[in-house]
């Protein structure tokens, strides 16, 4: 099917490949990152998901991570134990237990997110007007 600009797919898988291949490269440099404060990709996921003030139900956690309960508390367990997460209980169903970042953990979180959201070395090579153009297709991707 042809998109807006006429492309049967050719050009589009092209670019897709580029971008996926680009992102790929790039997330092994965050587990680099990740690695050096010590956090597996597992608690990479888990630290970024986690807002910092806002409790998350296990059950909740373990559907938007497309994970069994039995994963989630294997990862909130190490991560309780680093102190970057806790347990409470929920306020209006006492059997519902929520994890929240500790003060700890939002520092954590905030390292990695500093870390991850560094630009890659790449952009260097791009030209102002070139990353203004990027920003603007990125941003109509979101759409």
């Amino acid at each position: 099917m042809a998109g807006r600009g006429g492309d049967d797919g050719g050009l589009a898988a092209q670019v897709w490949r580029a971008l996926y291949d680009f992102c790929r490269s790039e997330y092994e440099r965050h587990l680099v990152s990740a690695a050096e404060l010590e956090i597996t990709p597992g608690d990479l996921k888990a630290l970024l998901w986690l807002v910092p003030g806002q409790p998350q139900p296990m059950r909740t956690l373990a559907d938007r991570w497309g994970s069994d309960a039995s994963t989630v508390t294997w990862i909130i367990d190490r991560l309780e134990e680093r102190g970057l997460v806790e347990r409470r209980a929920n306020a209006t169903d006492r059997r519902i237990r929520a994890v929240q970042l500790t003060e700890y953990g939002e520092k954590v979180r905030a390292e990695l997110l500093g870390q991850l959201y560094r630009p890659p070395a790449a952009f260097a090579d791009l030209s102002n007007a070139e990353l203004q153009a990027l920003r603007h297709l990125v941003a109509k991707l979101g759409q």
